[in-house]
Order: structure tokens, then C-alpha cells, then sequence
């Protein structure tokens, strides 16, 4: 039999055509999986996670969320469409800065140890397990000093230290309560601003220690949903015994540990008239434990002309990055120093301090 019949058919069986058209895909099949193999992305691998400072602009960039941490991922194949999750929550951010290097912020994720996954689509690429680790943060807590207002004669009577609402205490404590006043309103006039007194309602100065949510930008915490740091100061609504509100407004933010105790010994320099002023026994206008009070107090005297005269005062000091700090306020020697009191406001400057009573501390 010929190889080819006189009907142009193959062995008699195949058309000529066909023959050729299946040729032709034999030899595409290997050109089209070289190159599939030439050209594909490879598959991303992990090769480490390290966890890493969060950045002012990465905050910024989280839109309101809370960040919790964020984590540079090492390893091949990355791309920028790539998205990752912890365990099953979505990260925030997969931020692409080369096929080796990636960074993923994490959002809120329950404390313990994750596995942190990455998907191209819905289909997962790669893994790491157990490559993140988020502790557990204790609830933080701020003590601050300030003044409930707009309070009914019963409610202004009834306010004394402990739970601000005895069937919540988790909501918070009152530490000190001072005296009753009549409630203003502060109205602009022609001149600034004045305070009129509100009829039948009241106001007390406080000390409280509250429960504080984590700031979403870390500027410090949220009560409320109100960021504490904000400036004006805002007013935070709580709910105190028999869900009664109560309206807050806030003069200091302090610590919620603990002072340190301490002395200090504070030069003032002031017209003499207000130096004579200065006596032992007066406290700094603070409800809080920290107040300064002045112990004992030198004769007046005159330095290159200034009235000066020195006082030791006992006070209630916090540690921090740049040192001791009384009140939110450096209280290192060479730092000014403010003493107010309802009879006078005198300055000075800090000339020593000791902390614990175990002498000079200088910073």
C-alpha cells in the first residue's frame, strides 16, 4: 500500500490535513509548557518573620484601625496583589517592597501564637506556622484629675472614694472627692469669657482612676471613644451609680502607678510681698496624692537684686524617659517650679531633689 492513495489520505486512513493540523499540535504542546515554565511567577515561599517598630506614617495609613504589630516577612516569589491573614483575620496591610521583602500589619488579633498565611487570590501559597506571637496587654489605666459638673444636688452628696458605680467597678474608682461647689457656665461676653453660676446644680473636683482603651494612634488611650491626649481636653461622659451620667472634665492626666516620694528644693524669686506669703503647711492646688507642700522655708533674701527665698517642699514624683517629672512636668534641678495655692502663685526653679530620701538625684 502506498503511503499516500490517490484520494491525498494517509495509509489510506488519514486525511492529509488532518495529519498536518495534528503535527503541528504535537509540537506546540512542548513549546507552550516551556514556555509556562519560562515565564510563570514562582510560588512565594517564607523564609522568616521578624517583628518590627510600627512607623508614624504606617499608623497614619491604618485609616483609624489599631495596629498590633507589624512584621517583616523574608522569603522568594512575593508580589504586590498578594494579601496575608493571621491564622483566619485578615492583616491590615500586605506592603510589597521587592519579590524577597514584604511587610504585613497586623491588626487586633487574640493573644497567643498564629500561623501567618499568605493567598494569591483565595488560594492559599505559603505559610509559616506559628511565626507570630501577640501577648497579652494587660487593660491600661490613667488616673486623671478633674471636675464632674452639671451634678443634681443628690448625685454632688452621694460622690465619695471608691467604685463609680457600685454595681460596675470594672468601670472605674474614684480616689478623692473635694468640696461641693456651685455649678457654672462659662458664657462669652463683651470683655472674654465669664462663669455663671447654673441654679440648682453642682460640681466637685475628683480624682479617678479610669480603664483606658488603646488609642488607635497611640497618643496615648481613649476613654469613651474620646482620646484623652487631644487638646482642648475633651469632656468624657461616664456612668456612675444607678446609671446616672456623669460629665468629666479633665485638668490633668497623671500616672495611674503610684509616685515616687520625694523632696525638693525650690528657689523662688517673686516680689517680696508674695515671697512673705509662702508659709509652711501650703499645698499645691491638686486633689491628688502628688501635690507639692511646702515643709520648711529660709528667710527672704536679695541675689543681684531679685528677691529670693528658698523653701523645701515634699512631693509625689513620676520616673520617665527624661527624667523625674511632678504633675507632667520636668522637676529636675534647673526646672522651673510653680507653687499655687488659693492665696498666691509664686515660681521658681528646682535646685535639688532627692528621691526616697536617698539624696541628690540629677538628671
Amino acid at each position: 500500500m502506498r503511503a499516500i492513495d490517490d484520494r491525498g489520505r494517509l495509509f489510506g486512513r488519514v486525511n492529509m490535513v488532518d495529519a498536518a493540523i495534528g503535527a503541528f499540535v504535537l509540537v506546540l504542546i512542548p513549546l507552550a509548557y516551556g514556555t509556562f515554565l519560562l515565564f510563570r511567577s514562582p510560588a512565594p515561599s517564607i523564609a522568616s518573620v521578624t517583628r518590627v517598630p510600627i512607623s508614624t506614617e504606617e499608623r497614619r495609613l491604618a485609616g483609624g484601625s489599631r495596629l498590633s504589630a507589624k512584621l517583616k516577612v523574608r522569603g522568594t516569589g512575593f508580589r504586590p496583589m498578594l494579601r496575608a491573614s493571621i491564622d483566619q483575620a485578615p492583616a491590615l496591610g500586605f506592603v510589597f517592597e521587592n519579590p524577597n521583602s514584604a511587610d504585613v500589619l497586623v491588626g487586633e488579633v487574640a493573644p497567643g501564637v498564629h500561623d501567618l498565611v499568605i493567598y494569591d487570590g483565595v488560594q492559599e501559597v505559603a505559610r509559616a506556622s506559628n511565626a507570630v506571637t501577640i501577648q497579652a496587654v494587660p487593660p491600661s489605666r490613667i488616673r486623671i484629675a478633674g471636675t464632674l459638673f452639671d451634678l443634681d444636688d443628690e448625685t454632688a452628696r452621694a460622690l465619695r472614694p471608691g467604685p463609680i458605680a457600685p454595681e460596675a467597678p470594672q468601670q472605674g474608682e474614684v480616689l478623692k472627692v473635694g468640696a461641693i461647689r456651685p455649678g457654672r457656665h462659662r458664657l462669652p461676653t463683651a470683655s472674654g469669657a465669664a462663669d455663671v453660676a447654673v441654679p440648682e446644680r453642682w460640681e466637685r473636683p475628683v480624682v479617678i482612676v479610669l480603664p483606658c482603651d488603646p488609642d488607635p494612634h497611640d497618643d496615648g488611650c481613649a476613654v469613651g471613644g474620646s482620646t484623652l491626649a487631644s487638646t482642648p481636653a475633651p469632656v468624657i461622659r461616664l456612668v456612675g451609680a444607678r446609671s446616672t451620667t456623669l460629665s468629666l472634665a479633665i485638668d490633668e492626666l497623671l500616672p495611674a502607678a503610684p509616685p515616687r516620694p520625694a523632696v525638693a528644693r525650690i528657689r523662688f524669686s517673686a516680689p517680696g510681698e508674695v515671697l512673705d506669703l509662702i508659709r509652711p503647711g501650703d499645698r499645691d492646688a491638686s486633689l491628688d496624692e502628688r501635690a507639692a507642700t511646702v515643709t520648711t522655708i529660709e528667710q527672704r533674701r536679695s541675689e543681684n537684686g531679685t528677691p529670693i527665698r528658698d523653701a523645701t517642699v515634699t512631693l509625689g514624683a513620676d520616673d520617665s524617659r527624661d527624667g523625674w517629672r511632678y504633675r507632667g512636668r520636668i522637676v529636675s534641678p534647673g526646672a522651673p517650679f510653680t507653687l499655687t495655692t488659693d492665696r498666691y502663685v509664686a515660681s521658681g526653679s528646682v535646685i535639688a531633689l532627692a528621691i526616697d530620701s536617698k539624696g541628690p538625684v540629677i538628671r
